[in-house]
This record gives C-alpha cells, sequence and structure tokens, in this order.
C-alpha cells in the first residue's frame, strides 16, 4: 500500500452541505466529524469529483474508451453492454459494479480519506492569522513542536511582531514567542505563499480549537428564486455555513499496488492530473456562487 499525504489550500470559500435543513442558527450546515465537530470534506467527496474528472484527464484514445463505458452506464442501465469495467481506464482505478448477469465487480485500487482542518484563518488585531494545534502539527510530520501550557496562551512565531496578548475571533489570549515548525511540502510547494501562513501561525490549545472554527465560520443569507418573475421568492430566505478562504486541509491518498500491480505506475498519475483538474471546477456544492475551488499540494509518504 502506497500512501501519499495530500493538503489541500481553499482558494474560495467551501460549503460541504450535510444534506437538509437543520435547527439552529443557519439553514444549512456544513458537514462536521461526529467526534471533534469540525467540518471536514469527506473522503467521498474527493473521490467522485476526481472521477468525474478523470476522464477529461485521459489521452485522446483512451477518453473515448471511457466515454463509451460511461454513455453505456447511464444509458443502458447496466444491461447489454459492449464494453467492460476491466477495460475501462477510469473503472479499472476508481473500481465498478456492473449489474446485469454477466457483469463483475471490482474494488478500486485507489481510496481516500477524509480532509481535515490542518490549519484556519482567522482574524485578530494584528491582522490575518492561521490557527492549527500541536496533534495536526505533529500529523503531518513536524518535530519539535511546542505546546500551550493551557488555554488561555497562544503560541506565535518568534520572528513575528506580536503584543503581548493577541485576540482571536471574541477570545482574548496570551501569547508567547516559540518557533513553531511547518510542513516542509507546503513550503517547497509555494515559497512566498506559504511562508506568509508559516510567519503567521498560532498554535492554540486542543480544547479552544474546535470553538474557534465554529465561531469564525462565514454564514451568508441567500434567497430561492422564482423562474417565471426572475425575482426573489417570498418567504424563501435562507442561510448557510461556509468554511473561508485560506483553509488548509489535510487528507491522504491510498494505491492499493500490492493487489493491483499492474496499475501501480499509471494510477498515482492519473489521479493527480484528475485531482488538479477537479479542484479548479470546485469541491462541495455551490460552485457556481464562486465556492469550492481549491490547490491540491502533494507529499509522498512511505507507508
Amino acid at each position: 500500500m502506497k500512501q501519499n499525504t495530500i493538503f489541500f489550500y481553499a482558494l474560495d470559500p467551501t460549503h460541504i452541505g450535510a444534506g437538509g435543513y437543520r435547527l439552529g442558527r443557519v439553514d444549512n450546515t456544513v458537514m462536521r466529524d461526529a467526534g471533534s465537530n469540525l467540518p471536514k470534506i469527506p473522503g467521498s467527496s474527493i473521490s467522485g469529483a476526481c472521477r468525474s474528472a478523470a476522464i477529461y484527464s485521459l489521452p485522446e484514445t483512451e477518453r473515448a474508451q471511457a466515454m463509451v463505458y460511461a454513455r453505456e452506464t447511464l444509458d443502458k442501465q447496466n444491461t447489454e453492454r459492449t464494453h467492460r469495467g476491466g477495460q475501462d481506464p477510469i473503472a479499472k482505478v476508481f473500481g465498478f459494479a456492473e449489474g446485469d448477469e454477466k457483469g463483475t465487480s471490482q474494488i478500486g485500487m485507489v481510496s481516500f480519506r477524509d480532509a481535515h482542518i490542518f490549519a484556519f484563518p482567522v482574524s485578530t488585531m494584528n491582522g490575518p492569522r492561521w490557527v492549527t494545534t500541536v496533534s495536526r502539527l505533529n500529523e503531518a510530520g513536524c518535530k519539535n513542536v511546542p505546546v500551550p501550557k493551557n488555554e488561555t496562551e497562544v503560541l506565535t512565531q518568534k520572528q513575528e511582531n506580536t503584543s503581548s496578548r493577541l485576540n482571536i475571533g471574541w477570545l482574548l489570549l496570551d501569547t508567547k514567542a516559540e518557533d513553531i515548525p511547518f510542513p516542509q511540502a507546503l513550503l517547497d510547494y509555494d515559497l512566498i505563499l506559504m511562508q506568509r501562513i508559516e510567519k503567521a501561525l498560532l498554535v492554540v490549545d486542543e480544547n479552544l480549537f474546535a470553538s474557534i472554527i465554529n465561531a469564525n465560520l462565514e454564514v451568508r443569507t441567500s434567497v430561492s428564486i422564482d423562474f417565471e418573475t426572475g425575482a426573489g421568492v417570498d418567504g424563501a430566505l435562507f442561510t448557510y455555513e461556509a468554511v473561508p478562504r485560506g483553509t488548509l486541509y489535510q487528507s491522504a491518498v491510498c494505491f492499493d499496488d500490492d493487489r493491483y500491480p499492474e496499475q501501480a505506475s499509471s494510477a498515482p498519475e492519473l489521479v493527480k492530473k484528475a485531482m488538479a483538474l477537479a479542484t479548479q471546477l470546485g469541491l462541495g456544492g455551490m460552485t457556481t456562487r464562486g465556492f469550492g475551488r481549491m490547490q491540491a499540494i502533494w507529499e509522498e509518504v512511505d507507508a
């Protein structure tokens, strides 16, 4: 099993809907992890977007073959096939299940993990800062991460000019300057942007992280449109959450090269191309309203 760590940098706000309306401060909430109550991007959302984009990442001859398989899947409802999943370059990587009597199925050789927030942008009196925790830095491979003494202390980078107390949203915390490490893969990808985030990095206590994020999500208001008049529908006002642009997520993509050695060399390249296209088109909902664009940053990790 080969695993790649992957970071997502949000170029736009992100809305991965939880499905339906909820009773609370907003109507449409974002999907959250059940244990931490933090917004996340489900692996199924990443996988679906990549699979849709993968067909446009193939060479022209393979793309035509994949188009035939896709049309037969949609039009003939898994019957009377002339092509099979074992022949399709997309299905062989992402998996397939054929419902007719002669059909077969195969699990995908690539699997996508949920993307969790690694660093979250917040407004402070000293400008924007990115909040993270010790556990997230350790999970990203950073060593010798300093630890805040308690919930009232926030750690800042030594080279940054920060006052003795700093507000994070509505919280006012004591500061302490430390050398906070940062993932090298991010710096290698975009030195200028990631250096800025590194210098503005804050480390807070684990108990505060969820509260800071949930208190600083965007809440937007919209209204349903009457297609006959082109005006807003009376009583159809609704609100929805969004994770702000600038958020850094961490995830992982695994390739099962043990069971599928014949695709071990070609599948990662296809998935990377598909990921680049999918993240530019946007993940999640409301992509036509300027939501969902991301930048994918890959880091190989031995597993």
